[in-house]
């Protein structure tokens, strides 16, 4: 660069950190413009001409840098304003320069503002490695109860920082540098001049922090869950005695979904397993395994138990799994839940709400295969008594048969010629009595009958001088015994007996009855009588 470029560019660096630092060339200031002049050496420059140029009415003002390199711009307007600066015999510098010395600057100016080595804690998402080996992340801090990140930082671990990094983080086993976890790293503030972005350089981190964290938030879930009466709520239920439907909520492509169903297919048991393939690992896992865990809490008939099952790795690979989202959705299940989260030394909150835990997907497998082994073992043990009593009730029974056999067989012909002696006393005893019963009944039987016969007789002539008796009354009621005594009956055009002259009217026809015949007769005047 030339010495004129350096000049000019240096003024407007001066210009832009005073006045509002940003990548613009034009700048908006009010008051005091106030800058250096410096050589690439960082030697003071005098008796540079600076402008400085109002953008919209293009207004000029131009002084010179002092002998210390200073120049000041003192009363301006506000407004927006370019710098330049020009050595006398160099060409002016372009503002093409300007954006890069800007950030450049900007960067010396936080190096020197804040301290060389700072401590910050966040959380790490979007950690990538790039082909040269360096890490590159963001930390990030969020709201507690929304979950939103309220403010981010770019991190920048260099390859020449890692070595450092990783051998601190394996004096505390089972934590790693990854997603979602929170961490608390060293570094110093840098911007990076070709974007102006602002970063930090990590140099080194406190695992112990991390592993701390970690554990405090886990005791927090267990607390929380302890209080509700959730953390034993699905250890309640009990697993069935042949659990052969099974719901797997794990990765399809993982060694883990492999691993679970190779030992269920090695048992030789006509298991059934229904895949919910959820990624289990990253920022939005939490998130992803509530979805598989409610999707099939809805069809838990369908299901005898529900595995959880992911593959090993660090501790902080857990974070998910010690979530009170994950924990309570797990205490929610309607059926027993097992999990098999791969960690041999460390147990998630998920762990100790759920119904059994196992370390690997191959163990939460094997609880299975022994509860139907089990079974089956039980079941045996049941046949195998069933047959022995059945063997030894037979034999008993064949014994007993062959006995009776024996004894039959040695019976003496007098002992058998003695009960049929008996046997024929018994039957002219029983012919006796029942001769003689016979002939108490036939006796009994005639005297019914004589009984019978007399009452018949009298109910018979009782019931001939009743009938007699109604059949004088009926003579004595009969209409035609009255009409042969002189009566007579009239009846109206519809047959009805008229029993009073005042039912009657001038010109209704009438049918009188006699004893030896009827009458017709037409009304040609009524005469009622008072009563």
């Amino acid at each position: 660069m030339s010495l004129a470029t350096r000049l000019a560019t240096a003024a407007a660096l001066a210009v832009c950190l005073c006045a509002f630092p940003s990548r613009a060339a034009a700048q908006a200031v009010t008051g005091t413009l106030l800058g250096n002049i410096t050589d690439s050496s960082g030697g003071t420059v005098p008796g540079v001409s600076v402008t400085a140029t109002e953008v919209q009415t293009n207004i000029s003002r131009t002084t010179v840098s002092n002998e210390a390199g200073h120049y000041t711009f003192s009363s301006l307007p506000p407004g927006k304003y370019t710098v330049s600066a020009e050595l006398q015999g160099f060409k002016k510098v372009s503002r093409q320069n300007v954006e890069v010395e800007v950030n450049t600057t900007i960067r010396d100016a936080l190096r020197e503002a804040i301290p060389e080595h700072v401590w910050v804690r966040g959380e790490v998402q979007g950690l990538r490695k790039s082909r040269a080996g360096h890490v590159y992340f963001q930390l990030v801090e969020k709201d507690e109860r929304r979950n939103r990140v309220q403010a981010a930082l770019d991190v920048a671990l260099f390859r020449s920082h890692l070595m450092t990094v990783d051998a601190a983080l394996r004096k505390v086993p089972g934590i790693e540098l990854a997603d979602d976890v929170e961490v608390r790293v060293k570094g110093h503030i840098d911007v990076y001049p070709p974007t102006g972005r602002l970063q930090l350089i990590m140099t080194g981190i406190d695992p112990v922090f991390t592993a701390g964290a970690l554990a405090a938030n886990r005791d927090r879930v267990l607390r929380q869950l302890e209080a509700e009466g959730l953390l034993r709520a699905n250890a309640a239920h009990e697993l069935p005695q042949v659990p052969l439907r099974i719901g797997l909520v794990t990765s399809a492509a993982s060694a883990a979904y492999h691993d679970f169903l190779d030992e269920l297919e090695a048992s030789g048991f006509a298991f059934r397993v229904g895949v919910c393939d959820v990624r289990v690992q990253g920022e939005n896992a939490p998130r992803r395994l509530v979805w598989a865990l409610r999707r099939l809490g809805r069809i838990a008939d369908a299901f005898d138990a529900i595995v959880i099952v992911r593959g090993g790795g660090s501790r902080a690979d857990l974070a998910p799994f010690d979530t009170d989202d994950v924990a309570r959705a797990i205490a929610a299940m309607p059926i027993p839940v097992l999990t098999g989260i791969g960690h041999e030394v460390d147990r998630s909150v998920a762990d100790e709400v759920a119904h059994t835990a196992s370390k690997t997907p191959t163990a939460s497998a094997q609880v299975l295969v022994e509860q139907v082994m089990e079974f089956v073992h039980r079941l045996d043990d049941v046949s195998r008594g069933v047959v022995h009593h059945a063997r030894s009730n037979c034999a008993l029974a064949l014994r007993e048969l062959r006995d009776c056999a024996r004894r039959a067989r040695r019976v003496p012909a007098v002992a058998l010629s003695r009960e049929l002696a008996v046997v024929e006393r018994h039957r002219g005893r029983a012919e006796e009595l029942g001769t003689r019963a016979v002939k108490q009944a036939a006796t009994a039987l005639d005297g019914s009958e004589r009984a019978l016969s007399a009452a018949g007789g009298r109910l018979a002539r009782a019931e001939d001088r009743r009938l007699i008796a109604c059949e004088a009354r009926l003579r004595a009621l009969d209409p035609a015994r009255v009409l042969e005594r002189g009566y007579t009956i009239t009846r109206d055009r519809e047959g009805r007996v008229v029993k009073r002259a005042a039912a009657l009217s001038s010109g209704d026809r009438l049918v009188t009855e006699f004893a030896d015949g009827t009458a017709a007769a037409v009304v040609h005047e009524v005469d009622t009588r008072e009563s």
